[in-house]
C-alpha cells in the first residue's frame, strides 16, 4: 500500500504540530496558569494593603483630632518649670475661716522611666498639706485640675478634726523631657 503524498503531508504536518504543541504551546499554558494564581495572588496582597494604608489614614486623622482637643483643652505637658501654674493654682490665701493652714513641698523634676505612647517625659511630684474646710480643699484641687498643663492626682488623704478637714494630696506635674537629661 502506496500512500499518497497529501496523507504524508497531512501525517508529517500533524506530527510537527503535536509536536509543536509539546515543547511551545503546553509550557506556555502551564506559565499561563501560573500567572493567573500569581495574579491573584497580587491582588489580594494589594487590597490588603490598600485596606492597611486607608486604616492608617484614618488612624492619622484620629491622632491629630484627639492633638487638637488636646491642645484646645490645654492639657499638654509643658517643656519649661517656668510656664508651670500648678503652684500658684494651688496656693489659697490663709484666712483663718476657709483656709487655717497650708504648705506645698515641690520635689526634683526627674525623668519619667515608662514612655507612654512613646513620650519622653520628666515628673515633678508637688506634695500639698491643707487645713480647712471641706469645700475649700475641693475647690484648691478642682483649680488645680483645671490648670492647663498636665497634671495628675496621685493621692488624696481626708481627716476630719472638728469642723476643719486635713488634706494631704499628692499631684505629679509632667513635662517633656528635657534635651540636656536624655542619653545618648
Amino acid at each position: 500500500m502506496k500512500l499518497s503524498p497529501l496523507w504524508i503531508w497531512t501525517v508529517v504536518s500533524s506530527a510537527v504540530s503535536l509536536v509543536f504543541m509539546g515543547f511551545v504551546a503546553l509550557p506556555n499554558f502551564q506559565q499561563s496558569r501560573q500567572m493567573r494564581s500569581d495574579s491573584r495572588n497580587l491582588s489580594k496582597a494589594t487590597d490588603a494593603y490598600l485596606i492597611q494604608r486607608d486604616e492608617l489614614e484614618r488612624l492619622r486623622d484620629d491622632i491629630a483630632s484627639l492633638r487638637e482637643k488636646r491642645d484646645s483643652s490645654g492639657h499638654s505637658a509643658r517643656s519649661d518649670l517656668n510656664e508651670s501654674r500648678l503652684v500658684s493654682s494651688l496656693t489659697r490665701p490663709i484666712d483663718g475661716t476657709e483656709v487655717v493652714d497650708q504648705s506645698i513641698r515641690i520635689g526634683d523634676r526627674e525623668p519619667v522611666v515608662a514612655r507612654p505612647a512613646g513620650l519622653a517625659l520628666d515628673r515633678r511630684s508637688v506634695e500639698m498639706q491643707m487645713t480647712g474646710s471641706f469645700d475649700a480643699v475641693f475647690s484648691t484641687l478642682r483649680t488645680a485640675e483645671a490648670e492647663s498643663g498636665l497634671t495628675r492626682v496621685r493621692s488624696i488623704e481626708l481627716h476630719r478634726t472638728g469642723p476643719q478637714v486635713q488634706a494631704t494630696v499628692g499631684i505629679d506635674e509632667f513635662f517633656h523631657a528635657s534635651l540636656t537629661e536624655e542619653a545618648p
